[in-house]
């Protein structure tokens, strides 16, 4: 099992959610390891997490996103978090 221990292992779950045709499917078969559910732009983010099978929540304060279920600000769901903002910053979809 993968455990997105740093910043730069949710950069390529973004990556790879952002490039895949599917972005919504809940599965172990699913190619994303990472899936966004929801997006409340500085409140919080809802993930999927395939590999741990549930959802995972991190909260943004003061523009500080931190991971409620690794209770830290740098692993890589806070990493894929951060790609969802500056996303959505940039251009104000995360959708294309």
């Amino acid at each position: 099992m993968i455990h997105f221990d740093t910043l730069d292992q949710g950069t390529n779950a973004f990556i790879q959610w952002l490039s895949s045709e599917d972005k919504k499917t809940i599965t172990n078969n699913n190619n994303n390891p990472i899936i966004l559910k929801e997006f409340v732009n500085n409140k919080y983010t809802v993930l999927y997490d395939t590999n741990l099978g549930h959802d995972v929540i991190v909260e943004t304060h003061e523009g500080v996103p931190k991971c409620r279920s690794c209770n830290v600000d740098d692993c890589g769901h806070v990493g894929f978090t951060i790609c969802v903002e500056q996303k959505y910053d940039n251009d104000g979809t995360l959708f294309d």
